[in-house]
């Protein structure tokens, strides 16, 4: 379970102020209908609050993610906060008929759908189905959901805080919590889709391509105006613009920066893993992409007294490269000493890897071994044993596929491990 961050507080506080400015604690007298009212009506305010601040979450600032302890984080707590808007939201609407059902069926039912003339009722039921229609991707209803269809989807969120915000108008007891959310909600729903792209976003020029493995190659950027300041190993929203590609353009996705700060140009590690990185492999040198970040705390902030272990598979090097490449730039050390274990199927498939044996050769306090899965079987606790004896007191950090990340924490929990010593970047639906 991830610790609690200053932004959760934010966040519980923010989920108590409406329940406590309408006056929804608890129901004063603990009779039937007075408990199916005040449940009814919590269950409601819940609803929308979750609501708003998944809007409000949505704002994705660069370094506001730090709140929460980096951006997969952030967005674990968005999709949280969606979810529990919709069941919430159910949950209300049974309610509701529950409160009818004590006198007679047709009560309820009037109750439910009272006619065409009662607009917040029917604002509600349409928010209802918007946010069904938002989210049922991410419920996979519909199986495995699509990125750029997942996102195109995410448009309608705007509408279906503006319905919420119309139900709840006329029914809340204190309105000042609705202003005030409703306003931040849709402040990051016009910034995320309208504002943002216009002024949020660097300009940088392809100006070269490097080919690392036969799905992965690395991008080299130049900037066009003021460049990205980023600290080692984050990451950044890449757009790319180049009419040319077959597909992806226009579109924003998440990629690791495998460049120090210090360098001239932005670098950036893609391997094919979907249509949009698919046709990134074959980008237009000469054309332009935007950059929206940076974002990410993965090796920034944790325990540095303890000796360290990066686990890094396949494109999941590249955050380790990223900080490699920055002690070889700045000519300092490692230390605490860290051990860099590469993973990835077979030799031609490990990229970046000539690169980090010629930069550890000249970096005090680093090692670097190559687990090669044709070669050495699955990774185990003895082969970790075998090339860092004291594996199991170290600090853990892990990026690469979700199978190997739940694989490699279940080898280390075998080990003794605790969760708090095993950090992970992942980059599922950001």
């Amino acid at each position: 379970m991830n610790q609690l961050h200053r932004g959760d507080l934010l966040l519980l506080l923010a989920l108590v102020v409406p329940l406590w400015a309408g006056g929804h604690f608890a129901p004063i007298i603990w009779e039937r209908d007075e408990v199916i009212r005040w449940l009814t009506q919590a269950s409601g305010v819940l609803a929308l609050t979750c609501m708003l601040l998944a809007g409000i979450l949505s704002t994705r600032l660069p370094r506001g993610d730090r709140l929460f302890g980096g951006l997969n984080i952030l967005w674990t707590r968005h999709h949280a906060l969606g979810a529990a808007s919709l069941l919430l939201a159910i949950v209300h609407v049974w309610f509701v008929a529950a409160s009818g059902l004590g006198h007679s069926v047709t009560s309820a039912v009037q109750r439910l759908f009272p006619g065409p003339d009662h607009w917040p009722i029917v604002a509600g039921w349409l928010a209802l189905v918007v946010l069904v229609i938002v989210l049922a991707p991410t419920f996979k209803f519909f199986g495995e959901p699509g990125y750029a269809r997942w996102k195109r989807l995410h448009v309608f969120s705007g509408l279906a805080l503006l319905l919420g915000i119309v139900h709840a108008w006329p029914l809340a007891q204190a309105t000042w919590p609705w202003w005030v959310l409703g306003l931040l909600a849709l402040s990051a729903y016009l910034w995320r889709k309208l504002i943002s792209p216009r002024i949020g976003r660097h300009t940088y020029r392809v100006e070269g391509l490097d080919r690392l493995t036969p799905t992965m190659v690395e991008l080299c950027l130049r900037p066009e105006g003021k460049p990205l300041d980023y600290q080692p190993a984050q990451f950044v929203y890449l757009t790319p613009l180049d009419p040319g590609l077959a597909n992806g353009q226009g579109e924003e996705h998440p990629f690791t920066l495998a460049s120090a700060p210090g360098e001239e140009h932005l670098r950036i590690g893609i391997k094919a893993l979907g249509d949009g990185s698919r046709a990134l492999q074959g980008i237009a040198t000469g054309s332009t992409v935007q950059v929206e970040g940076p974002y990410g705390t993965f090796l920034q902030g944790h325990d540095r007294k303890r000796p360290a272990v990066w686990l890094g598979a396949g494109v999941g090097i590249t955050p380790f490269v990223s900080v490699v490449r920055d002690l070889a730039h700045e000519g300092r050390s490692a230390a605490p000493p860290v051990h860099l274990f590469q993973l990835a199927d077979r030799r031609e498939a490990a990229a970046y890897h000539d690169e980090l044996e010629r930069l550890a050769d000249t970096i005090e306090d680093l090692d670097l071994t190559l687990h090669l899965r044709e070669r050495d079987g699955l990774l185990s606790a003895d082969f970790l044993r075998q090339h860092c004896a004291d594996f199991a007191s170290a600090e853990f950090w892990i990026c690469g596929p979700e199978v190997v990340d739940r694989y490699v924490r279940g080898l280390l929990h075998a080990e003794g491990v605790p969760n708090s010593r095993i950090h992970s970047e992942a980059f599922h639906l950001l």
